[in-house]
């Protein structure tokens, strides 16, 4: 029942609602919650991407909550000294918060379209990459809207608004370098699929 109650209420922050009444330690707890749930779902599309392929659904399994989380590492330092610089209205635990149930809505998109991704990766050779690839873009967008509707929602009426917003671009940019990067480290993801992604920046940028 608690942890019922419990996803009930990062879901409730994910949405863009608000605890009643609001705690700390609630949102640490649930911050901590929504990453540990966040690399469980990534799971599951890192086995639906590889399912080709048990050996490699089976490394998926642990590669992808791997590169998720290892992007999120690299990134969340900087978006704090951000905050820190430019003296943002936002403590560095609000950040990190609104960061970890974003990157949790963001895996919850790409954990609903795990079962198309396999669908098509098995009967469509035209469609399975694209589907896959596309599912990552979605979630990607997901998580930014998301994560840059919390920070503005919890800055609203104090100052330092901009240099808030500023910390969220510099978190969201580093998060998307890092992950460029563990992604090429940790191909083969999508069965074998030669993408541009799996050379990482010099594939992506240098071609």
């Amino acid at each position: 029942m608690e942890a019922r109650s419990q996803f009930t209420q990062l879901m409730t922050l994910t949405a863009g609602g608000e605890l009643d009444p609001p705690s700390r330690a609630q949102h640490t707890m649930l911050s901590v919650l929504a990453i540990l749930i966040a690399l469980a779902l990534t799971s599951l599309w890192g086995i639906a991407a590889g399912s080709a392929s048990a050996a490699l659904s089976l490394a998926n399994a642990y590669k992808v909550p791997l590169v998720v989380l290892l992007s999120a590492l690299s990134a969340l330092p900087a978006g704090i000294v951000t905050l820190r610089l430019t003296g943002a209205g936002l403590a560095a635990r609000e950040l990190a918060s609104a960061f970890a149930t974003s990157i949790f809505g963001g895996t919850l998109v790409l954990a609903t379209l795990a079962p198309l991704v396999a669908i098509y990766y098995h009967t469509s050779s035209a469609a399975g990459v694209p589907l896959a690839l596309g599912s990552v873009f979605i979630a990607l967008a997901t998580s930014a809207v998301l994560f840059g509707r919390a920070v503005t929602r919890r800055v609203s009426g104090r100052p330092g608004r901009i240099a808030s917003l500023l910390a969220v671009c510099v978190l969201v940019a580093l998060f998307l370098a890092a992950l460029l990067q563990f992604v090429a480290l940790a191909s083969p993801i999508i069965g074998d699929a030669n993408t541009p992604f799996n050379g990482g920046f010099d594939a992506v940028f240098t071609r």
